[in-house]
């Protein structure tokens, strides 16, 4: 079972479509497409930064005659630092369009886990705010 964080979208009219799951943890997508990934989430300003940092790595690594040890081992931890923070990312965008962090629902994937969460929360999913207590450790 996976951890997921259920974000509401106050503008949305339909129960089903404003609900957004966010995994809690490792994000393996966003490890090995970084700005893809970003961007496919909408993301953009982020996408730009994590393109701009691999371009801006790979020319100091090259000024500097780094070897292809080196480069590999940089694109391994610039790309565990992504793929870590990269679901927070996420959430935190959401909130600052303003959908609003409701619950945190256990699921086998997002699917499952937004399944859960509908079929628990009242008709109006009018569900208090997660306090920080509620969220669970990074």
């Amino acid at each position: 079972m996976r951890i997921y964080a259920a974000y509401l979208d106050p503008a949305s009219l339909e129960r089903d479509r404003g609900v957004t799951m966010v995994k809690e943890g490792m994000c393996w997508p966003a490890f090995l497409f970084s700005f893809l990934w970003a961007a496919w989430h909408g993301l953009w300003w982020m996408a730009l930064a994590l393109a701009a940092t691999a371009l801006g790595i790979a020319a100091i690594l090259t000024a500097i005659g780094a070897g292809g040890t080196t480069g590999l081992l940089c694109a391994l931890a610039a790309a565990a630092l992504v793929g870590g923070a990269a679901n927070d990312w996420r959430g935190r965008t959401l909130e600052r369009r303003g959908w609003r962090p409701v619950a945190v629902v256990a699921g086998r994937n997002a699917e499952d886990a937004a399944r859960r969460f509908l079929e628990r929360a009242p008709g109006d999913i009018s569900v208090r705010p997660l306090s920080s207590e509620d969220r669970a450790p990074a």
